[in-house]
């Protein structure tokens, strides 16, 4: 999902920059990911998906949710976007990766 957002921010957004962070998340034992970049944005919900055959951000969160866990998005035109992406730190094994 980290790499689909950091894709998506660079071939969507038009960004100058883009930063990855992590970092551990409440409760204890997840784990939380953001994706940022300064780019265009988009407001949410009136993005492409998968009607228009853009699969991005609805597959992130399919498997956000697999892994039990969440997406959060934030954007708005011309403020960049950002993608916080958290899960409950596991072992993960073939299935599920």
């Amino acid at each position: 999902a980290a790499q689909e957002a950091l894709h998506n921010a660079l071939k969507h957004g038009r960004p100058r920059s883009v930063m990855l962070a992590a970092r551990p998340a409440e409760p204890a034992g997840w784990i939380e990911l953001t994706v940022r970049d300064d780019g265009v944005g988009f407001t949410p919900g009136e993005q492409a998906g998968p009607t228009q055959g853009h699969f991005g951000l609805a597959g992130m969160r399919e498997r956000m949710e697999r892994l039990g866990g969440t997406l959060r998005i934030e954007s708005a035109p011309g403020r960049g976007t950002a993608l916080t992406f958290r899960v409950p730190l596991r072992a993960y094994d073939e299935d599920v990766a």
